[in-house]
C-alpha cells in the first residue's frame, strides 16, 4: 500500500503523457508477476515477500487510479452518443458494483478459509493451521488475483478510448454545443 501511495503522482504524470490504456498495461504486469509469485513463496522467504510486495504495489497504483481517470473518458463518450450528461449514473453504478464486488469478495474469501479447515484464533494463542488452510490463502493471494488481474489487462488493451480518440471526442462535444 505504501509503494501504491508513492507512486501514483509518477502513474499521473505518466498517464498525462502516454494515456491512461497506456498506463494500465504498463503497471499491471508487474503486479501480475508478483501476484504469481505469492504463490510460491516459501517460509523465511521474508525479504522476497518484502520485494514481491513493492512489485505488487507498483501496479496496484495504476489499478487505484486508471479506472477513475478513465471514467469521465466514458462520460464524454456517451455525452457525443446521446447529447446527454449522466455522470451521476455512471459513478453511482461504479460505486455500487464496487461495493458488491468487495462484499463477495470478503464472503467468498471467508467461505473458502472455513471450508479448508481454518483454526480460529483463541485470544492470544495462534494455532498451527493444517495444510489445507495454507494451501487455501496460496490460492487465495496468488492465482485468483492474478486470473483477475489479467482479465483486467485485456479489457484495458482492447478499451477502445486512446488519448488521441478521447481528444477527438471532446472536440466533437464542443462543435456540437456550439
Amino acid at each position: 500500500q505504501g509503494t501504491a501511495l508513492i507512486l501514483m503522482p509518477f502513474w499521473s504524470i505518466m498517464g498525462q503523457k502516454f494515456g491512461k490504456k497506456a498506463i494500465y498495461c504498463m503497471g499491471i504486469p508487474g503486479t501480475i508477476i508478483a501476484q504469481a509469485g505469492f504463490f510460491f513463496l516459501q517460509p523465511g522467504q521474508t525479504a522476497l515477500m518484502y520485494i514481491l510486495s513493492v512489485m505488487a504495489g507498483v501496479g496496484i497504483s495504476v489499478a487505484y487510479i486508471t479506472p477513475w481517470a478513465m471514467l469521465p473518458d466514458v462520460v464524454d463518450l456517451d455525452e457525443l452518443n446521446t447529447g446527454q450528461r449522466r455522470e451521476g449514473i455512471f459513478y453511482g453504478f461504479i460505486v455500487q458494483t464496487q461495493k458488491l464486488c468487495v462484499a463477495v469478495a470478503i464472503f467468498l474469501v471467508g467461505k473458502i478459509l472455513d471450508s479448508s479447515g481454518l483454526i480460529p484464533a483463541v485470544r492470544a494463542e495462534v494455532p498451527v493451521q493444517p495444510d489445507s488452510v495454507l494451501w487455501a490463502i496460496r490460492l487465495i493471494i496468488g492465482p485468483i488475483p492474478t486470473l483477475i488481474l489479467i482479465l483486467g489487462f485485456v479489457i484495458a488493451y482492447i478499451y477502445p478510448i486512446t488519448k488521441t480518440k478521447h481528444e477527438e471526442i471532446v472536440l466533437k462535444i464542443k462543435e456540437t454545443r456550439e
